[in-house]
């Protein structure tokens, strides 16, 4: 096994305790999570460096685009990066492919090492000022009923949070599944149509490549350009697309999840909907007295998240928010 390079020069972990961290470590997307250190990414190589924890001042994630700048899939899909911020001062920044892998990431390191804040400076002090602006619109005397509805939600948040690879699992298939539903039959017959045409033109350009044609190697140039096109539009049902299989991810988180708080006696919230963010906005709207019982407080949620589609202006907290949990919603159609 290749060893890790130290970030700096300052520290160093002995090479034999840095082999067997290394091999024993979560490996997430490029990254890899150690008992002693954190393993991150070079350009061409996963988990080439590494920082001891106590080195790590905060980790987050940054996105190179504005999540609503595109769809997030395709070729066009947004750049996703952890980025770890060392006690020094220097920054290390990893490029990951898939953007849930640094959602589980810093959902690994909120659970394993929660003294490390998981958002940046700017992130964190735009959360405590939208924090203090909802809480002017919270009702000052609730009623005992609200404040055991309160208590109840928050006692489940906090047993959701044990877990969060659950949840994150459980967000992540619904919005697979919303996607697979939003796709026309128009368009997967197209994707299927341009990935045959795509084979069939680049075996008939190296056909013609080997007669010596030199129009073979145009033909070879946009077979391969439309095959690279049909992979990266998420239209051909192979793989990880195919509809049963994703229908099947979204079954096995639901039943994941239940299970899970089938131990927590009298979960106010069923399975589908079990997630922190939920549970949040449940929490906000009995604060605002909007809401006084549980059930009263979910309907209320259902009700927000359906006035919320395209043409509605929203924060960027409340949209990071919604892309989490509006598609179980959805998919489960609000029941």
């Amino acid at each position: 096994m290749v060893l890790a390079f130290a970030l700096d020069n300052s520290y160093s972990i002995d090479k034999e305790e840095l082999k067997n961290d290394k091999k024993s470590c979560k490996k997430i997307g490029p990254a890899g999570f150690g008992q002693k250190a954190i393993y991150l990414n070079s350009f061409y190589i996963d988990r080439m460096w590494y920082l001891p924890w106590d080195e790590v001042d905060r980790v987050f994630k940054r996105v190179a685009m504005s999540k609503g700048g595109f769809s997030g899939k395709g070729a066009f899909a947004s750049l996703s990066y952890l980025v770890v911020l060392m006690k020094n001062g220097k920054e290390k920044q990893c490029l990951f492919k898939h953007e849930e892998d640094v959602d589980r990431a810093l959902a690994y390191i909120k659970q394993e090492h929660p003294q490390i804040p998981v958002y940046s400076k700017t992130a964190e002090k735009k959360l405590k000022e939208a924090k203090v602006m909802l809480e002017k619109n919270y009702v000052k005397n609730l009623s005992n009923e609200s404040k055991k509805a309160i208590q109840k939600l928050e006692n489940a948040k906090e047993y959701l949070e044990q877990k969060p690879v659950m949840t994150q699992r459980l967000s992540r298939a619904a919005g697979k599944m919303r996607v697979q539903q939003m796709v026309p039959k128009s368009s997967r017959f197209l994707g299927i149509s341009i990935f045959i045409i795509s084979i069939l033109t680049v075996l008939l350009g190296t056909f013609f490549v080997l007669k010596g044609a030199t129009y073979g190697k145009y033909m070879l140039l946009f077979g391969f350009a439309f095959f690279l096109f049909s992979l990266t539009g998420n239209l051909l049902p192979i793989g990880s697309n195919k509809r049963e299989r994703i229908e099947e991810e979204w079954e096995n988180a639901v039943i994941e999840l239940r299970n899970y708080i089938a131990k927590s006696p009298d979960f106010p919230v069923p399975a589908r909907y079990a997630h922190p963010v939920v549970i949040d906005r449940m929490i906000r709207l009995i604060k605002q007295g909007k809401a006084t019982s549980i059930n009263e407080a979910l309907e209320g949620v259902k009700k927000d998240l359906k006035a919320l589609n395209a043409s509605v202006t929203v924060s960027q907290e409340e949209y990071d928010e919604v892309t989490q949990v509006k598609p179980m919603f959805l998919v489960s159609e609000y029941k």
